[in-house]
């Protein structure tokens, strides 16, 4: 059972003591080898990468540049199509802010209702501000399906979709997706949000052939303040900078500034080099861990957590009837708010997530304001989701008088 493989790996991840925590969707824990690293990092070189010709700078630099091969590697990309930002959000608006001089006044930006706001409301803010017409994909909750393609036109110029919901989980078939986007508008910029998807599945972005790409290195098992940046480098050359400083330069004069190549000209200031090395060391724990193997035994779970959560009356899953999934599950309780749910779950330290997730219009689409959700990695087990199931029995006892 692939379930014990992935579960055996908890001992690694020394913040999951003492709770069953099921929040993966929000962020991921880490592994005690990242922590070991980025600790490793302060205690040693603790220097500036590709700025000083003294050892620990130097050392900085080969860590930070073998992360970003490790990362690029684990894209199927090239070193230089990878960009370091602040987070995933921070890679959505700097590319939005970027794309601005590709789009305006009868033209038109297309997304869907699956998005998190990150994929949705730069886009949304940029149309509103170019005076471009911001379409915006229907989730038909019956058949499980979004078609963005059919929205799609001449004068679209930008496409933005996710990879999968990080509300109910649902996988687009995003390159089936792409596919016909391109048979529509081959000049259509394509960028996917695989924020979700790049924990739980393969990704290669070659094969998907989306323009740009953007995810965080927390929901990865790395540390937070890294996101990345793909692109596909002959876009990433036409991209103007959006923000200036050190290390992004070629020339400054009283007059004028030229800016240094890929990838360091967008990535202005110091950048965050520890963040950078836990990012390439969870990758290498993913890796030597058989990731594709780990990523199966998550959906093996998925399928137990659904069939344990379906025996509970009252209890009504969104989705995961006809499309694929990946191993995050929204759900609500008759009658009882998700957040006191929730509240009742944490008396147990299970923790699990109740709101809107950051998908306002996914939840308007549903017509409800707020859900339950649980979003599984391999360090879970059974016994995590029979905690899970007691806790809910519970609060469905206190808050509905049974």
């Amino acid at each position: 059972m692939l379930i014990k493989t992935g579960a055996k790996l908890k001992k690694d991840f020394p913040a999951l003591a003492g709770k069953v925590y099921i929040d993966n969707a929000a962020t991921t824990q880490k592994p005690k080898q990242v922590i070991d690293a980025i600790s490793y990092y302060y205690e040693t070189d603790n220097s500036n990468a590709h700025s000083g010709i003294y050892v620990a700078s130097e050392n900085t630099a080969k860590l930070v540049d073998q992360a970003r091969a490790d990362v690029a590697a684990f894209i199927n990309a090239r070193s230089e199509e990878i960009i370091f930002t602040r987070n995933a959000t921070d890679s959505f608006n700097m590319l939005a802010d970027s794309l601005k001089k590709f789009t305006g006044p009868g033209n038109n930006i297309v997304t869907t209702e699956l998005e998190h706001h990150s994929n949705f409301v730069p886009w949304q803010q940029i149309a509103t501000e170019l005076g471009a017409e911001f379409r915006v994909a229907k989730y038909n909750e019956t058949n499980e399906t979004i078609n963005p393609e059919k929205y799609v036109d001449a004068r679209t110029k930008i496409v933005a979709l996710t990879g999968m919901s990080n509300v109910t989980g649902i996988v687009p078939d995003v390159e089936k997706i792409i596919k016909v986007i391109r048979q529509k508008n081959k000049a259509a910029i394509i960028v996917l949000d695989i924020t979700q998807l790049v924990a739980h599945e393969k990704i290669d972005v070659k094969k998907l052939d989306c323009d740009f790409a953007c995810f965080s290195a927390h929901k990865l098992y790395g540390p937070g303040g890294v996101g990345i940046l793909y692109g596909k480098q002959e876009l990433l050359e036409q991209l103007e900078p959006t923000r200036f400083g050190g290390g992004m330069i070629r020339k400054v004069t009283n007059s004028e500034s030229s800016w240094a190549d890929l990838p360091d000209r967008l990535e202005p200031g110091t950048v965050n080099a520890e963040g950078i090395i836990g990012t390439g060391v969870a990758i290498k724990y993913l890796k030597d861990n058989n990731y594709s193997e780990l990523f199966a035994s998550e959906n093996e779970l998925r399928d137990y957590a659904l069939e344990k959560l379906r025996e509970i009356n009252g209890l009504k899953i969104i989705g995961h009837k006809k499309q694929k999934h990946g191993p995050v599950i929204a759900f609500l309780i008759d009658d009882v708010h998700p957040h006191d749910v929730a509240t009742i779950c944490a008396r147990s330290n299970v923790c699990i997530r109740a709101g809107s997730h950051c998908a306002h219009p996914f939840h308007q689409r549903l017509g409800i304001p707020a859900t339950l959700r649980i979003s599984l990695s391999f360090y879970n087990d059974r016994k995590d989701v029979d905690k899970l199931i007691d806790s809910l029995n519970v609060a469905k006892k206190i808050l509905s008088g049974d």
